[in-house]
């Protein structure tokens, strides 16, 4: 993932390690930097109604020094002097602490471990979500066992879509993936899924005058060539990269996208997903998109999800000042 040069891994989970290793790994082999961040909760107010003990600044300023000294502890055992590492905590809510730390210092990539992650569980709670929705880079969400690479990545990859963003986005997507497979020596399967305009009544029962209209054989002449079109530009995508040293698998499913991509991670056993974020762009308060919300809701694979071009963070706009020890 040669593209990320400025890494954000946030700690505050359950399993951090991971996560912190893949980061350290990825920095070296890429050069980048590499910042780690903890949030912690506002002392209660509460706490000023004692006497005799420390006042609550000094309290939160305790704490903040604490979460930093075993920040420190945890990077201490995968050190390398080739890795420049920054330690940040901040008090405050954790999504929007991470957005603003990756506004004011221009990460590319934020990474996290998944919480409460059990081989059946799922991979995005409330703090991934929010970032998902809301964070202007990269995310990468890791299972807590991932330490090592990856063996069978999967990418999705809209082509039916031509419009700008969406053909900038598969060209990111594609690359990525790409890089990915090629790093970690994976096998690579990039998926298109599509569903026909009309779909209700093509769906209605052969002997509907619709249908009758038509003819069966017409019907499916179509679906062969509209998915023989997509494997077309699936390839183009390829060629356009210019990157042969890894060839990937294509998928062409019809149906709805979220229940494909869904499918296609358990049957290939995907460990990663890659794939973008799309609903509304250069729009304040972006949301995730219908179908990466579905996905991203049942999927138990790592995860690299992608922001689109002209991706307007809702927080961009405030002022970036929070309580920090850097």
């Amino acid at each position: 993932m040669e593209r990320f040069k400025k890494l954000l891994v946030y700690t505050g989970t359950e399993e951090p390690e991971g996560a912190i290793a893949r980061a350290i790994v990825l920095a070296m082999e890429n050069g980048a930097s590499l910042t780690l961040m903890d949030v912690i909760k506002p002392v209660p107010r509460i706490l000023r109604l004692f006497k005799g003990v420390a006042s609550p600044d000094e309290l939160q300023r305790l704490l903040i020094e604490d979460h930093r000294a075993k920040l420190q502890e945890q990077v201490s055992e995968f050190y390398d002097s080739s890795v420049p590492i920054d330690i940040v905590v901040t008090v405050g809510d954790p999504a929007m602490e991470v957005i603003r730390e990756v506004l004011r210092n221009d990460h590319d990539l934020v990474i996290k471990a998944a919480d409460g992650f059990r081989g059946a569980g799922r991979v995005v709670g409330s703090v991934a979500r929010a970032l998902l929705r809301m964070c202007p880079c990269a995310m990468l969400l890791l299972k807590p066992q991932v330490h090592g690479d990856f063996d069978q990545v999967l990418a999705a990859i809209d082509v039916d879509r031509q419009d700008t963003p969406h053909k900038k986005l598969n060209e990111a997507i594609a690359e990525l993936s790409l890089e990915i497979a090629r790093s970690d020596e994976a096998t690579l399967h990039w998926l298109s899924a599509w569903e026909m305009p009309l779909e209700v009544p093509f769906e209605l029962p052969m002997e509907s005058p619709f249908h009758q209209s038509f003819g069966e054989d017409q019907f499916e002449d179509v679906f062969s060539i509209h998915a023989e079109n997509i494997r077309t530009h699936l390839g183009e995508l390829y060629r356009d990269t210019g990157m042969t040293e890894v060839s990937p698998e294509f998928h062409v499913r019809r149906g709805p996208a979220a229940d494909v991509i869904s499918d296609m991670v358990e049957e290939v056993q995907a460990d990663l997903l890659v794939m973008g974020t799309v609903c509304r762009t250069g729009i304040a308060g972006f949301l995730i998109g219908n179908t990466a919300e579905s996905v991203l809701a049942d999927v138990s694979c790592s995860v690299l999800a992608l922001k689109p071009p002209g991706f307007v963070c809702p927080v961009a706009g405030e002022t970036l000042e929070s309580k920090v020890v850097s």
